[in-house]
């Protein structure tokens, strides 16, 4: 997969947008012939509705790749890696704005959401701001390699950069073990749908793994 166009959409979930949001961007995007990021509130029927390219999120929530108990659920994720529209997943280690997880009411949280995000409908839910199972370059690697060869598709991540000696230190690591992402997505200290803390939101990043 190689994206078709420079300019394309960053990760926006649905639920943090609405579906005429979501239904309009894929539209538009795909008119476009460009790539269209899911954000890590998972894939919605409204995503699809434009044709695009759709590069999935797997934020620390998991939302759309989770089981019952929050864990990873690989039968979800090589499900979706045989969705035709789904070129690429993208691992979010972070996101500027969101220095504090992910939050959405429950309220907010109805049952095709819940469906979508495999949680229960109508509670509250917190995502952690990290991983839980990647606490080194080493982890995160191989799991990128272990999606790679289960899904077949390219997968990458994206990060805040906080600490240059933490991303020289994953980059030697990368050499040194041969396990490369197949992109790297750098994200500002700023902007997001979601919900966080305003003094957060001002260019906060916090630490890859520590």
């Amino acid at each position: 997969f190689k994206i078709k166009r420079l300019v394309g959409q960053s990760g926006m979930s649905y639920g943090a947008l609405g579906s005429r949001a979501i239904t309009a961007l894929s539209k538009g995007l795909g008119q476009a012939g460009t790539w269209m990021n899911t954000g890590e509130g998972g894939l919605s029927e409204h995503h699809l509705s434009g044709n695009v390219d759709i590069i999935f999120q797997i934020g620390p929530g998991l939302f759309g790749v989770r089981d019952k108990a929050g864990k990873f659920d690989q039968q979800a994720f090589i499900d979706l890696s045989h969705n035709q529209h789904i070129k690429a997943f993208e691992i979010k280690l972070a996101q500027g704005a969101k220095t504090r997880g992910g939050h959405m009411q429950g309220n907010k949280v109805t049952e095709e959401i819940a469906s979508i995000r495999k949680v229960e409908p109508w509670l509250t839910i917190n995502s952690p701001n990290r991983f839980e199972h990647i606490d080194s370059p080493d982890a995160l690697l191989n799991w990128v390699h272990e999606l790679q060869q289960t899904g077949q598709k390219p997968v990458g991540f994206k990060m805040v950069i906080s600490k240059v000696s933490e991303v020289e230190n994953l980059v030697r690591t990368m050499v040194e073990n041969q396990q490369y992402p197949n992109f790297i997505t750098i994200d500002g200290g700023e902007g997001g749908t979601g919900a966080t803390f305003q003094e957060l939101e001002d260019g906060v990043g916090l630490p890859l793994f520590t």
